[in-house]
């Protein structure tokens, strides 16, 4: 009878290593290279379809319009493309209001978004951080017979490697005929100046 019970014991010990050689192999197998790939904020900036996820509230849309902020002044936009600056540039114009945007023609207006940030990165400048008041900071005002927003938006900004400073912009936006809120200006403002 030992000789049957070390023979079951011998087969459980095989059978237990064979499942573990399995699982190991199956879960050990290299990724493709495109479930490798992660997804940078670039990338997904990039391929966001801004009109079909259009923000509902003023500070949801100055929220995505500063993560393209973020990306074009941040730690890596000196590995930004023209193309790439292009890119984003074009999909921050989607979320300016028509008059905005005819008061900036798209090619000048990227011509001098990448003169900023070519000055931008000469002056070892980097955007480290953006962030949008409070919704309840949120100033909602009548624009021209529209319904209209004032918020204020902060950034953190580096220069060198020592030098930090927090600049405030005040942005104006108005609800366009399809309900969308549109950015309509903006101006620098010391903090807190709503």
């Amino acid at each position: 009878m030992t000789k049957k019970r070390g023979g079951v014991i011998l087969l459980i010990l095989i059978a237990v290593l064979i499942v573990g050689a399995f699982a190991l192999v199956a879960y050990r197998t290299p990724k493709t290279a495109e479930e490798a790939t992660e997804v940078t904020e670039k990338d997904a900036l990039m391929s966001k379809n801004i009109e079909v996820s259009y923000p509902s509230t003023p500070r949801e849309v100055l929220k995505l319009y500063n993560r393209y902020m973020v990306c074009l002044y941040g730690v890596e936009s000196n590995q930004l493309t023209d193309d790439e600056v292009r890119t984003l540039g074009i999909k921050m114009r989607q979320m300016y209001d028509e008059e905005l945007l005819e008061a900036n023609q798209q090619e000048s207006h990227l011509q001098k978004l990448t003169q900023e940030i070519v000055a931008f990165q000469a002056d070892e400048k980097v955007m480290i951080q953006a962030n949008v008041c409070d919704s309840n900071e949120v100033d909602y005002i009548d624009v021209d017979g529209a319904s209209g927003a004032l918020l204020e938006a902060s950034y953190f900004i580096k220069k060198g490697s020592k030098e930090f400073s927090r600049t405030y912009q005040q942005y104006l936006m108005r609800k366009d005929a399809n309900g969308n809120w549109k950015i309509l200006g903006f101006v620098k403002v010391n903090g807190g100046e709503m």
